[in-house]
């Protein structure tokens, strides 16, 4: 059985658009829906350390 063919982490939750790090799912403050039904996050950057939706 091979089992280094495939990721074992979580993916991140996109990447911060002020500066471009990876934002992991631990950095999660909450996620919700507009009122048009799409869904949004917003997300603790790592880097800026500041509250950001990820793109």
């Amino acid at each position: 059985m091979r089992t280094g063919d495939f990721e074992t982490s979580d993916p991140p939750l996109g990447r911060c658009p002020t500066c471009e790090t990876a934002i992991p799912r631990s950095d999660l403050v909450v996620a919700y829906e507009t009122p048009d039904g799409w869904p949004r996050m917003l997300a603790a950057c790592p880097a800026c350390e500041v509250t950001v939706h990820p793109l």
